[in-house]
């Protein structure tokens, strides 16, 4: 299996459903798995940079084009962004209204310890 952003996060966001066949080196989640992945990035010392909502449809899966994002702030501490971008993306996660969706996570690996690689999807 081809690496796409570390091994480590790979094996936390290969659980859902793969984005390849729209040209997008990620995976998909439903909101229990994204909620989980977080728990487990967070574990790692890994912030979320946001996120994309996809829809499944005719047994495809396409984005519904709603997102989120998450900046790291001017002097805001390593650990500081990854607690303040899990909070975000956990929040946006469970308060949205739509049923049946899956999420994307964008982690931040180049500012991690979880390696990183030069083609980020």
């Amino acid at each position: 299996m081809r690496i796409i952003w570390s091994k480590e996060v790979d094996a936390i966001l290969s659980v859902g459903r793969s984005l390849e066949s729209l040209g997008i080196r990620n995976w998909a989640l439903g909101s229990d798995a994204a909620l989980f992945a977080l728990e487990s990035l967070s574990d790692l010392g890994i912030g979320v940079l946001g996120g994309d909502v996809y829809v499944v449809d005719g047994g495809g899966v396409e984005s519904n084009y709603d997102n989120w994002y998450c900046n790291k702030e001017r002097g805001e501490s390593s650990d500081d962004f990854v607690a303040r971008s899990i909070s975000k993306a956990k929040s946006y996660i469970l308060g949205y209204q739509r049923k049946g969706v899956l999420f994307a996570l964008v982690p931040d690996i180049d500012n991690s310890g979880a390696g990183s690689l030069p083609d980020h999807p």
